[in-house]
């Protein structure tokens, strides 16, 4: 009996293993399965920590490229506000950068309907005009005109006009609790041809210092300026009679808005007013002027150096030009 009690314990044995044959082997083939998906968890995390760890030492980990077609957006664009900072340096209420040389050709109409200095007239004007920008918040800049004047009591003239030389000087640069100052001193020499010499002048024949302080807060896309002047006529004489004009001051104040970053729009008023003459230390009647104009214009940029401005202004005051239309083509070198 022992015999056969082995036998049958063997062969119980041997079916034993031969069950279990199968069942270990298909969990030896999943536990490599496993392992290989936990090998690529572990991979993944590896990546994650070096990229965070680069990230904390301060080394950009550029992001996955983006579709070719997808719009990009620029959080602080520095030429989100260009229409608006070169008109603010048409006005001279912005200085140009150092090394920045601007030209501006010009053409202008006006229409003068009367007054002691300004006869009724039509006046036609090429213009050139150029500045620079310099170190330490300076700028420099001279202007000449041709003038055409068709005068209906005294027949009309052509040619050079006053011209005039101006420094710019920015005093404040704008902060959170400040708007930007900028000062400025103007000269204007006698160049053209006035009462003395003709009977339609092309320039007011005194040499004129004029001084101006000017103010800007922007508030993006919004400019606020306003600006104070005041011009101080040196000694003339007319066929041999010496004519003494008071000072002018002015006042300008406006507004410029950056409809898109290559278009701004503006609009003020612009007030001046100039004492009575005097001759001889006698003031003369009705020689007391008052000029008030409502002033439009509108700024495009047409490439990355060239700028092209229209304006309009339009008296309100008896003693103002009717209307003057006026466009300049500003370009930076």
């Amino acid at each position: 009996m022992t015999g056969c009690y082995r036998i049958v314990l063997l062969l119980l044995t041997c079916a034993c293993l031969c069950a279990a044959g199968p069942a270990a082997a298909e969990t030896l083939e999943q536990v490599k399965a496993e392992l290989a998906a936990q090998k690529q968890i572990n991979g993944l995390l590896k990546q994650r920590i070096e990229t965070l760890e680069a990230e904390l030492g301060g080394r950009k980990i550029p992001p996955p490229a983006a579709s070719a077609d997808a719009p990009r957006f620029e959080a602080d664009d520095p030429e989100q506000d260009r229409a608006l900072e070169r008109t603010l340096v048409r006005r001279g209420t912005a200085v140009l950068p150092p090394g920045i040389i601007e030209v501006a050709p010009s053409l202008v109409w006006s229409r003068a309907g009367g007054g002691f200095m300004a006869p009724a007239q039509n006046i036609y004007g090429l213009g050139l005009d150029a500045r620079a920008g310099l170190k330490g918040g300076w700028m420099v800049g001279a202007s000449v005109p041709l003038l055409h004047r068709e005068a209906p009591a005294g027949g009309n003239n052509t040619g050079l006009g006053d011209v005039s030389f101006t420094v710019w000087k920015s005093l404040l640069s704008q902060t959170e609790n400040r708007p930007s100052v900028v000062a400025s001193v103007r000269y204007t020499a006698p160049t053209g041809a006035d009462f003395g010499s003709t009977p339609v002048p092309l320039g007011n024949g005194f040499h004129v210092l004029t001084g101006q302080l000017s103010v800007t807060r922007s508030i993006a896309p919004i400019a606020f300026y306003g600006t104070a002047s005041y011009s101080d006529f040196i000694g003339e004489t007319i066929r041999g009679i010496d004519l003494d004009r008071s000072g002018i001051f002015g006042l300008n104040v406006g507004v410029s808005l950056a409809v898109t970053p290559d278009i701004s729009l503006n609009t003020g008023f612009n007030f001046s007013f100039e004492g009575r003459a005097a001759v001889g230390g006698t003031k003369l009647p009705g020689t007391r002027e008052t000029q008030g104009a409502v002033e439009l214009g509108v700024g495009v940029v047409l490439s990355r150096n060239v700028f092209l401005t229209v304006s309009g202004a339009f008296g309100v005051t008896p003693d103002s030009p009717d209307v003057t239309i006026g466009m300049s083509l500003p370009m930076r070198f």
